[in-house]
């Protein structure tokens, strides 16, 4: 049954027909290049086997999917580049980089200088965007205030991320190859210090994950972070601070102990 013609387009506020279109680039998501499909599962959502991420055939028309498209390719182009993503390694199964420091008493990082970093605060402002705007069930914690919403909205729409300040991104990264997989974006909150390493206030962040890569993309919502902090996140003229975590010692690898207490549970529960 062929799509309805009149269909509003979430981003560019257009009438016309909606094209199927990745909420994750599929370019960061895609568990086999074989075709070979993985579990993927989600408390509440049962299992499912996929050859790659989730999808929506109703979040946007063809005008609105070569925008996501295009700030998809230059700002994928840029995690290659700087080997943030697993799939630029090749074949090594550890991070190699010239840039990674592990001093004692500090936590292991990387300090890159980008020369295209609007085109990743782009791509991680517009995923969240999607990820918000789905109707997809696997994204309805993705809540944002209508305001915020319609401002992610704008900026993908001119392909412009505007003032880094408005949407502090923290990148992390993890340095040895882990399982294969993917998992939705969360909304989750943590405390952040002052300059005297107190914690002060509560602030919430949206947690996007894909191909052994992490950002913590805040919504500051009227909070003020210090200057400190702020250095501590993506930037557009200084040297960018990169997380590191052994896989092993990742977020990653205890959501794969959920995910398979959560596979193991449900397929005890199909054959009882």
């Amino acid at each position: 049954m062929p799509l309805e013609s009149n269909h509003l387009c979430a981003l560019t506020q257009k009438v016309g027909r909606p094209v199927k279109s990745h909420i994750i680039p599929l370019a960061l998501t895609r568990l086999s290049r074989t075709g070979e499909k993985h579990l993927e599962t989600g408390i509440g959502y049962g299992v499912k086997k996929r050859a790659n991420s989730w999808y929506d055939n109703a979040l946007v028309t063809r005008e609105g999917e070569d925008i996501l498209a295009a700030i998809d390719a230059i700002g994928i182009d840029q995690l290659r580049k700087h080997k943030l993503v697993w799939s630029s390694w090749g074949k090594d199964i550890e991070l190699k980089s010239n840039d990674q420091s592990h001093e004692n008493g500090i936590p292991a990082h990387r300090s890159i200088k980008f020369d295209k970093a609007e085109c990743i605060q782009l791509l991680l402002l517009s995923i969240l965007w999607r990820a918000a705007a789905s109707n997809r069930p696997e994204f309805k914690e993705i809540v944002l205030e209508r305001a915020v919403l319609e401002d992610l909205r704008l900026k993908v729409v001119a392909k412009n991320p505007g003032d880094f300040s408005e949407y502090p991104i923290q990148l992390f990264q993890i340095s040895s190859l882990g399982v294969i997989h993917n998992r939705t974006p969360l909304l989750e909150v943590k405390e952040i210090a002052d300059s005297n390493q107190t914690p002060k206030e509560t602030i919430e962040y949206a947690r996007l994950y894909f191909d052994g890569f992490v950002a913590h993309i805040h919504l500051p919502r009227g909070a003020e972070l210090s200057n400190l902090y702020l250095r501590a996140c993506l930037s557009q003229t200084e040297e960018t601070i990169v997380f590191l975590h052994k896989f092993e010692d990742s977020r990653a690898q205890a959501n794969i102990v959920e995910m398979v207490q959560t596979v193991h549970k449900e397929m005890t529960n199909r054959a009882g």
